[in-house]
């Protein structure tokens, strides 16, 4: 099992300098051996948000090489951002709005 305090840190990390402006919320999980990076956007993202959360996930899984993949998933919604609990949900970045 993947230590989640240790996978957010990580993932704050490799984020270091990719947040953009259209991300307005960035988080990550594991389950079991995967690790599930969560990205919301306003709008349809761009080339350079896409390689920059490539990038991201691919300095994340080098740290674990007990997991056995990484996805990174993108969803568009200019709605409320949901109702959760932000530790257990592994939130890592929420936009100011």
């Amino acid at each position: 099992m993947l230590n989640q305090g240790e996978l957010r840190l990580a993932a704050q990390r490799a984020l270091l300098g990719r947040i953009h402006p259209e991300m307005r919320l960035v988080k990550i999980k594991a389950l079991g051996t995967v690790i599930v990076l969560s990205i919301v956007v306003g709008s349809e993202p761009d080339e350079r948000v896409r390689e920059d959360m490539s990038d991201a996930t691919a300095e994340i899984i080098a740290d674990f090489p007990q997991a056995t993949k990484i996805e990174e998933h993108f969803e568009i919604n200019s709605g409320s951002i949901p109702a959760e609990d932000i530790l257990s949900e592994g939130w890592l970045f929420r936009r100011a709005e």
